[in-house]
């Protein structure tokens, strides 16, 4: 009798890259605008290579840490960890040359991505990285690593801090719109955030357009925003449905390009 083929562990291997998707959005977009409004160089360029591979690295930290579940550990802990030590000497390399190439004042803003990721570690180990508040934090970090970078591009501090708020802020929206479809399909509409939350992104909106003249930064940073603050209260003021969540997402990913485009023709 001829015996079954045995299973691989390969066949079954998880894929060991971040499973978020749209965390990607949230790291690429503030990067992208970083480098597009001012004049990349070795020294962003390395900063972008640098945090990238720290966010890859994401997933396989958490393989190994167990937070991915027991059964992860025992079947691809010795994977992840390999491919762990890989990404960080990577990431080291092109951190120390990025860091040694770069401003002072981009040095200094690498505190500020770092500090946050330190946030956020200790909500993954506590388990609260999945809620609103979590997801928040995330955001902030993400949008936060494009601050280096555009300093290390020659942007200017407002600028760069405009970047980071703008995109904070429509990260932020983007999570309340999703949060109310979910939150309407779990209860079966018994509960409904849909108005209160359109209020915080209407508010968002009218702060950034106050802050202009208050903080001195420039006048693009609320423009951009508006895709973003507009579209979340549109689903939260309607009758939104779950299943069309995919197309929810890109209609996000729309309104983010659209915010990055109106970022880097008013600020570069």
């Amino acid at each position: 009798m001829q015996s079954a083929p045995p299973t691989t562990a390969r066949s079954s291997a998880r894929t060991l890259v971040p499973h978020e998707h749209g965390a990607y959005g949230q790291l690429a977009m503030p990067l992208l605008t970083a480098l597009a409004i001012g004049h990349p160089g070795a020294a962003s360029l390395a900063l972008t290579v640098s945090i990238v591979l720290a966010f890859v690295a994401h997933e396989s930290l958490l393989v190994v840490l167990g937070q991915r579940g027991k059964r992860a550990l025992e079947n691809d802990g010795p994977r992840a960890r390999r491919l762990l030590a890989t990404l960080g000497t990577l990431f080291t390399l092109c951190g120390a040359m990025g860091y040694a190439l770069a401003p002072a004042s981009a040095r200094w803003a690498l505190l500020v991505p770092s500090a946050l990721a330190i946030l956020v570690g200790w909500l993954v180990v506590r388990r609260l990285e999945k809620t609103t508040a979590g997801e928040m934090a995330v955001a902030a970090t993400l949008s936060s690593c494009g601050i280096p970078v555009a300093l290390a591009s020659g942007v200017s501090l407002a600028r760069a801090i405009a970047c980071f708020v703008t995109w904070v802020l429509a990260f932020v929206a983007a999570t309340l719109a999703v949060q109310v479809v979910l939150v309407r399909a779990r209860s079966k509409g018994r509960r409904d955030p849909g108005r209160a939350y359109a209020a915080i992104a209407g508010t968002l909106l009218a702060g950034a357009f106050a802050a202009v003249p208050l903080a001195g930064l420039p006048s693009a940073a609320p423009v951009a925003l508006a895709p973003s603050a507009l579209l979340s209260a549109t689903v939260c003021l309607t009758r939104f449905s779950p299943k069309r969540l995919r197309e929810l997402g890109w209609a996000m990913v729309g309104s983010g390009v659209l915010t990055m485009a109106l970022l880097v023709v008013g600020l570069r």
